[in-house]
């Protein structure tokens, strides 16, 4: 592979837990509703606004709020990365592999992750959902980062965890690595199957 893109949440990084406990907890103290374990799973395929929107959320006082008590909160439970993508992801710069990202984030919630943050300028591009009228699964993230790099589908894989994740890279024409070490699913297809992060130097060294 000559290109790697990647999604972030439960793939650079473990968001999983922190950013639904704290999520539950700020939907309470600003609505007194409790939201289950099913429904704030969803949150993991949708954009901030598109869940908010599923629930039923659309006040602006209370979204304001939610997004208030949610960010004192994740001060208290800040995400980080994962063990060993920080190793892997400097690896794979010094290869001269281009490094992209997907991801259904907002800039301003990307910069919410402080780790990510201080490696951000070894990607080439950075594809946030506040930046395309469609974001995953539509492909317009991708196609945009193949369209302005001039980037090869065949030479270019979409590392993420979800069936949204293998969706858009199936709709893009790149293929797709299944980042499954927080989140196996045996319904997903994929073209690599990644049991643990050092399996990204694999994935490099296969294609030598």
């Amino acid at each position: 592979m000559k290109n790697i893109i990647f999604d972030v949440d439960r793939t650079l990084v473990n968001s999983y837990g922190p950013e639904l406990s704290t999520l539950k907890e700020a939907l309470y103290l600003a609505t007194g509703n409790y939201y289950d374990d099913a429904i704030m799973k969803q949150l993991t395929v949708l954009t901030t606004d598109k869940f908010f929107q599923t629930i039923g959320i659309s006040n602006q006082d209370t979204l304001n709020k939610i997004n208030h008590y949610w960010g004192e909160l994740l001060k208290k439970q800040p995400v980080t990365m994962f063990p060993d993508i920080l190793e892997i992801l400097t690896y794979l710069s010094e290869q001269d592999i281009f490094l992209g990202i997907v991801t259904s984030r907002t800039r301003e919630e990307l910069e919410e992750i402080t780790d990510l943050m201080e490696i951000l300028p070894i990607f080439s591009s950075v594809i946030t959902s506040d930046l395309v009228s469609c974001p995953k699964p539509d492909p317009e993230s991708i196609l945009t980062i193949l369209d302005t790099f001039q980037l090869n589908p065949k030479e270019t894989v979409y590392v993420g965890d979800s069936s949204v994740d293998m969706l858009t890279a199936t709709s893009a024409g790149v293929l797709f690595a299944y980042a499954s070490w927080d989140n196996y699913d045996d319904s997903i297809n994929y073209d690599f199957l990644l049991k643990e992060p050092k399996d990204l130097k694999k994935l490099f060294l296969r294609s030598k």
